[in-house]
Formats: C-alpha cells, sequence, structure tokens
C-alpha cells in the first residue's frame, strides 16, 4: 500500500524537518545570545519562559549620555556690562565684559519601572550656583540650591539638591504627582567655561562656554555593579602604566638597579588615588572607616571612565586623577624623560593613563629626595631610622603618602617622622591609612 501513498508521505516529511530544523535554529540562537534573552523558571505552570532580558543599568546610562550628546546646545544668558581702565597711554577707555547670568542643564532622567530614558532641561541663577558653592565648601547644610527652573516641557519633574558639586552634584528626581520615587538621574549635560577644560576639542569655537556630558554620582548609581566597574577600570589602568614602565625599561632613580615599577605595590597607588579624591573631614569622621566615600570614587569611574575627571580642576592647581601640581608634574616629565609623558602640563595630567604614569614617578622623585636629604645629613642616627623605614614597607607606604602631599620636605630626617605641622599633611595620612585597611583592591 506505501506505493500509494508515497506521494503523500514525502510532502508531510519534508514539512516535519522544515519545522525541526526552524525549532533547533531559534533555540541555538537564544543560546547563542544570553545579553538578549534570559531564560525564566515559571514554577506555577512547571514550564520554560523565555523573555527580552532588560539593559543593565550600565546600558542604560550609555543610552542617557548619547541622548544628552545628541540633544540641541545648551542656553545661556550673560549682562553687558561697561568699566573704564587706563591703556598703555594713560588714557581713560570703555571697556565691555560680559557676566553669566543663569545657564541651562539638561538631565537625563531613567524610569526604573519602564526602564525609559528622557531629557529634561531647567535654567540655573549664577547667584545659586555660587552660593551651593559656599555650603558645600563650608559644610553647611544643603537647602535646595541652587534651584531648577523647568523649561517649558520640563514641567513634569521637580528636581532637588542632595549635593552639590556643579557637574558632579548628587540630583534627586520626583515625577509631579507621583508618590513613588521610581526616577533617577543617570547623566547631565553641563556647561562649563572655556578656560576650564583642557582638552581643545572640549572647548567651544564660536562661544565662552562649551558643553559637556557628564554621569554625576548618586546614592541611586551606588551599586556593586558600578563599584565593581571603576575597580576594573581603576586596575586596568594601573596594570597598564605599570607594565608600559617595565617595557621601558625604566629604572628608579630613589632605588639603584631596580626598576620603578617594581619599587611600589598596585593597591598603593590605587589607595593614593582613593585618599586624593576624598574629602578628609568626611573620611575621617565615617563610622564605616570612609568606605562608602571610596566607593563614590569608583563609582564616578565605572561611570565615566576616561572623561571621570577630564574636567575637574582645583583652585591650588591639582589636576587630575592624581591631584598633581603643574611644577610637579613638569619636574616628573624632565627627570624621566625616557618615561615618554605628555609634555602638555595640562592635559598630560588629566588623560587618566598618563596621569597614573606621572604620579608613580613622583612617588620615586619624592622617595629619591628624601634619600638624599638623609645622605647629605650624614648622621648615623638619620641613616639608621631610614633603612627601617625602607625595610617597613606599610610604613614607607604612609612617608610615601605625606611626601606625595606636601613634598619631601615633610620628612624629618633627624627623627624619622612627619611633620605635624601642617594638618592637611597629617590628616592625608590618616586618611590614607583608613583607605588602606578598607582593601578594596
Amino acid at each position: 500500500m506505501y506505493k500509494y501513498f508515497r506521494w503523500l508521505l514525502q510532502p508531510v516529511t519534508g514539512i516535519v524537518l522544515v519545522l525541526v530544523g526552524l525549532f533547533f535554529g531559534y533555540a541555538f540562537s537564544v543560546w547563542s545570545a544570553p545579553n538578549t534573552f534570559e531564560v525564566k523558571n515559571d514554577n506555577a505552570a512547571n514550564i520554560l519562559l523565555v523573555t527580552p532580558s532588560q539593559p543593565s543599568l550600565r546600558e542604560k546610562i550609555q543610552l542617557g549620555q548619547e541622548l544628552l550628546r545628541d540633544s540641541p546646545r545648551l542656553l545661556f544668558e550673560e549682562k553687558e556690562e561697561t568699566t573704564y581702565q587706563l591703556n598703555k597711554q594713560g588714557k581713560r577707555v570703555a571697556v565691555k565684559t560680559h557676566t553669566l547670568v543663569r545657564k541651562q542643564i539638561a538631565l537625563a532622567i531613567l524610569n526604573q519601572t519602564t526602564g525609559q530614558v528622557l531629557e529634561r532641561r531647567y535654567w540655573l541663577s549664577e547667584t545659586d550656583i555660587k552660593a551651593a558653592d559656599l555650603i558645600r565648601r563650608t559644610y553647611l547644610p544643603y537647602f535646595n540650591l541652587p534651584s531648577f527652573t523647568p523649561e517649558v516641557g520640563s514641567e513634569d519633574f521637580i528636581v532637588s539638591v542632595n549635593w552639590w558639586n556643579s557637574f558632579n552634584s548628587d540630583l534627586r528626581v520626583s515625577k509631579v504627582g507621583e508618590s513613588r520615587s521610581d526616577y533617577i538621574v543617570i547623566g547631565l549635560k553641563y556647561l562649563m567655561d572655556n578656560k576650564l577644560l583642557a582638552y581643545p576639542e572640549d572647548r567651544s569655537e564660536t562661544l565662552n562656554y562649551a558643553d559637556i556630558v557628564y554621569v554625576p554620582y548618586s546614592e541611586s548609581l551606588h551599586t556593586p555593579e558600578l563599584v565593581r566597574a571603576g575597580q576594573d577600570f581603576l586596575d586596568q589602568k594601573v596594570n597598564s602604566a605599570l607594565a608600559q614602565l617595565r617595557q621601558r625599561r625604566l629604572y628608579s632613580r630613589a632605588f639603584p638597579n631596580r626598576l620603578v615599577a617594581d619599587t611600589l605595590s598596585e593597591q598603593f597607588i590605587k589607595n593614593i588615588f582613593m585618599t586624593e579624591q576624598t574629602d578628609p573631614k568626611l573620611v575621617l569622621g565615617a563610622a564605616d572607616g570612609g568606605k562608602k566615600l571610596a566607593e563614590r570614587v569608583l563609582v564616578r569611574l565605572g561611570t565615566n571612565s576616561e572623561r571621570a575627571f577630564r574636567y575637574t580642576y582645583s583652585k591650588t592647581g591639582a589636576l587630575g586623577i592624581g591631584q598633581i601640581m603643574p611644577a610637579t608634574y613638569n619636574s616628573v616629565v624632565a627627570r624621566y624623560p625616557t618615561a615618554t609623558l605628555i609634555e602638555d602640563t595640562d592635559l598630560g595630567r588629566v588623560d587618566i593613563g598618563n596621569s597614573i604614569t606621572a604620579s608613580i614617578l613622583v612617588f620615586d622623585d619624592h622617595i629619591k629626595a628624601v634619600a638624599d636629604r638623609v645622605t647629605k645629613q650624614n648622621s648615623t642616627a638619620a641613616t639608621r631610622f631610614w633603612q627601617e623605614i625602607v625595610n617597613n614597607a606599610p610604613h614607607l607606604e604612609e612617608i610615601r603618602a605625606a611626601i606625595y602631599n606636601g613634598g619631601p620636605g615633610k620628612y624629618k630626617v633627624l627623627t624619622g617622622t612627619v611633620s605635624v605641622a601642617v594638618k592637611e599633611t597629617v590628616d592625608f595620612v590618616a586618611k590614607f591609612k583608613r583607605i588602606r585597611d578598607l582593601s578594596l583592591f
């Protein structure tokens, strides 16, 4: 009978084979794309459900940054003023100046429930900003300064300030009419004076101000995922800097016949950066030993990576992840020519990889200066003190921390101790020891 039905079975068999092939092809695509799908076990129905997975917080942050970069430029308003000055000929001439009155800020806001990312814009008064800066510097309680005045179309969100620090401010957003707090700031666009931007490509060619895009720290972003991302980023940068120094066979000036990269630990380098980027008063008063404050730095690195300290200038002139002073940077460029550091003083300190290398060389250069002072003293006691310190790794790290902050002169040769005359250096060493005890790395 088969010969009568063979014509019917052949197409049925073909269809079955096609369906089987489609099934296994689909199954393979799901298995091979774990970032696109996740498999969940529905215990109630006792079946497996395949549903699209949600993007990670880091991926949402990237979407927010792209949204802000693609949006229109920020607006600002200036006030024109006329002052009178004497020229070279002693003649009184009118000089027109422009003072910033208010400026826009754009926020990338994430709805944590739906995953939607949207942009909202607000006006900030320069008077408010200056008042908020003063509050931060003097550790006064915040009372919602600066005030965020919504641009037309942004009235559906209220913005308040937990902590103000220009583009790295901790901001809280809430939807008008909603009691739940489902929204967080995952990025902002901020107006910066061209004079505060180290990279020429960051500056505006036609205006006095330029837009930057940054991910400000907030409690909502303080997650294990972003802390780990910051640790991984810093690990990679420090390891790369040390590997390049070894590859260039750059020898220590402080410890003859040893490579610079072999004279200090990776953990020490990273702990110094955590120390530089945290507030001494807050760390030394923290009940958790400063762990959360140090992790804030890691969150900034995890969310902003190369741009984490690209826009940060200190009033004293220190710059970059290692907060190196201009003269200090220039000195290590000159004394370690084979390190091939970036010659431009500002760019060299802002570039994270180059800045890390420069900090490593500052450690070596300052220890060399102390060793030279010990030798010049020609004292048995001074030599003995110094040798004991060199042979005690934790103690040597504390001396390194002190002279990194205050210069080689902070080491007292005759007593083998650090000068307590400058409170900043004393606090820096205490802060370093606290952060080292956290064992973050």
